[in-house]
This record gives structure tokens, sequence and C-alpha cells, in this order.
């Protein structure tokens, strides 16, 4: 009987601060009875929550970093030179038919302006960065069906894929989560659905790729 006694009182207390977080956040956000009208008449993706906004919470409560939470990374292979990797994604992305449209070589410019003239890579004033260099893709056709979607689908373009050294030398390649564009809404026009799956396959086979060096 104590146990019953025991057990209705935690959940008393469970159902109390619940209440009072979802009336914190209605308050302060009015977005309780947004979730509340989600939950009665679905408008996002049916996999919104499980592809989307629970793997982004879990990632944003475990680093702090939102931007690590919307991202796929890759680790670079130890054996892969920085060439390699480029050389690998360029192959790949001919192969795939999609648009190489420009690279940001971030890293080697910092170093142009930030060191002396006739400072140049071996000298011993020379101040080197991390190695960061970023590659753009479109696929034209593709992203103007996108944009007549929505135009706010304009700030994913062009697709990028970032190459960068971290702190303790390791590379990565980095890019944006397209889940986030195919999943986090309402659900896509089926044909539009299919071109952004094709989009999301191709910009995760130039990364895997790149970080093998596989040509």
């Amino acid at each position: 009987m104590k146990t019953i006694q025991f057990v209705k009182w935690v959940l008393i207390i469970i159902g109390a601060i619940a209440t009072y977080y979802m009336l914190s956040l209605q308050i302060q956000y009015g977005v309780t009875s947004k979730v509340i009208s989600e939950m009665i008449s679905p408008k996002l993706h049916p996999d919104a929550m499980k592809k989307v906004y629970m793997p982004m919470t879990n990632k944003l409560l475990d680093t702090g970093d939102i931007t690590m939470a919307s991202i796929v990374r890759v680790k670079v292979a130890d054996d892969v030179s920085n060439a390699d990797v480029e050389e690998a994604m360029e192959s790949i992305a001919t192969a795939e038919s999609i648009r190489s449209v420009g690279m940001l070589p971030l890293s080697e410019m910092v170093e142009i302006q930030t060191n002396a003239a006739g400072v140049t890579k071996g000298h011993p004033d020379f101040k080197p960065q991390r190695y960061l260099k970023i590659y753009q893709y479109c696929s034209p056709r593709t992203a103007m069906i996108m944009v007549d979607h929505s135009d706010a689908f304009s700030a994913y373009l062009p697709c990028r894929i970032a190459l960068i050294e971290d702190k303790s030398g390791q590379r990565w390649l980095y890019t944006l989560d397209m889940d986030f564009m195919i999943y986090g809404g309402a659900p896509l026009p089926p044909a539009l659905l299919k071109k952004a799956i094709e989009v999301k396959r191709v910009i995760t086979a130039i990364q895997k790729g790149g970080a093998e060096g596989d040509f």
C-alpha cells in the first residue's frame, strides 16, 4: 500500500513539473499550444522528430553547439592527402553530373593576408593556418525546382563541403545535414522529395569518397 502511495505522489510531482514547464514555454514562447496542435493535426513530415529534431536536440545537449547539431562530418583517412581528397571529390562530382561551382581556399587566403610580403611556407617567420578549404556544388535545374517550392531553399545553395584540419591535426569533411531540408518541415511534393533525396545521396557520396580518397 505504501509503495502505491509513493508511486502516486511521484507521478503527481512529475505531472506538476511537466505542467509548470509547459505553462512557462507557452507564456515565454507560445510554443506549447503549437506542439499540442501538431500532435492533434500533424503538419510536419511523419519522420521529422525521428530524423531531425530528436537527433538535433541530443547533439545540441551533448555538445552545446547548435552548428554541430546541424552538420554531418566524416573523418579523412590519415593516408589520404588534401590533394587526394580534392581530386576524389571532383572526380565523383563529375561522374554524378553535379557541377563544381567554386572553391574557397580560406586558410591559404588568410596566410597571404597575415604574413609579410616574401614570407612564404618554409620561411622561419611564416605563420601557418589550420587547413580550411570549402568546395561548392550545384545542380542548377534541381536548385531552381527547390527555390520554386520555397525561396528559403536558396539559403542552402550551393551545397558545400568543407575540408578542415581541427586543432589536434585531424582532418574532417563537413557538410550541412540535408535531412533538415528533406524531413524537417511539411512533406515535400513527391517529385521534389525524389530530387532532394538524390542530391543528398550525391553529396554524401562526394563527402565519403573524398574522405577515403576514393576515385
